[in-house]
């Protein structure tokens, strides 16, 4: 079975490249797990700030009915929805408390949307220095053969070096990649980051405006309890 595997190139360079290979191989993985993780179901425009909660929010707000939008942001999944929650709470609350709970729970929402990068920051660094470790390895038996043999047969050597330039190899190629990536899902979101933060500063704007123009912004109108008992 082993013999038949070794006759593919890369299952024989991976056998050359000695047990740094079980690691690199591990590391290679996870990148590749992480990355498609990502591209599939990590944040973009739509789930972190959905247009149709932005045109509610500012419907919502125009008209006065802050419960109804509440109940929207306490359905809605996105961040973009749990923060405006956390300024729409309590509407009487002073400005410097509505704005640190936005705070908090936008905090907790950048976390969220850079979930995971660490594990490919991680992989980016780690993975050249595994490769200089089996180079190391693949070197000491190089020299280890030179000692008790001499440098007459150049095959005998050949092994040490194979092992020392497979791991060199394998371990920039996994991580160029996991870097190149990593600093792309890093920049989208820090990029969604700031367009949430914008948006949602436009709304809390709007929010402050309405309820310093009218005194009875925010109370229950007639239409809110009914729209919240056909949400229940």
């Amino acid at each position: 079975m082993l013999e038949n595997l070794l006759q593919y190139p890369f299952v024989a360079a991976l056998v050359k490249g000695g047990f740094i290979m079980v690691p690199l191989m591990a590391s290679s993985l996870l990148a590749a797990t992480v990355i498609v993780e990502r591209l599939v179901w990590g944040p973009n425009r739509n789930r972190v700030m959905p247009e149709e909660l932005q045109r509610e929010a500012h419907r919502l707000l125009s008209m006065g009915r802050l419960a109804e939008l509440q109940g929207i942001c306490r359905a809605d999944a996105s961040p973009l929805a749990r923060i405006l929650l956390a300024a729409i709470r309590d509407p009487n609350r002073p400005r410097n408390e509505i704005v640190e709970a936005m705070e908090v729970v936008g905090k907790k929402e950048a976390f969220t949307l850079q979930k995971r990068l660490g594990i490919l920051g991680t992989i980016a660094a780690v993975g050249p220095l595994l490769g200089l470790l089996g180079t190391v390895f693949g070197m000491i038996s190089t020299f280890h053969v030179i000692s008790e043999h001499g440098t007459g047969d150049p095959g005998l050597m050949a092994t040490g070096i194979s092992e020392a330039l497979v791991t060199t190899a394998t371990g920039l190629s996994v991580a160029i990649p996991a870097l190149l990536f990593y600093r792309y899902f890093l920049q989208r979101a820090k990029q969604l980051i700031v367009e949430m933060e914008v948006i949602v500063l436009s709304l809390f704007e709007e929010f402050r405006l309405m309820s310093n123009e009218n005194p009875n912004f925010g109370r229950p109108s007639q239409a809110g309890p009914a729209v919240s008992e056909q949400r229940k």
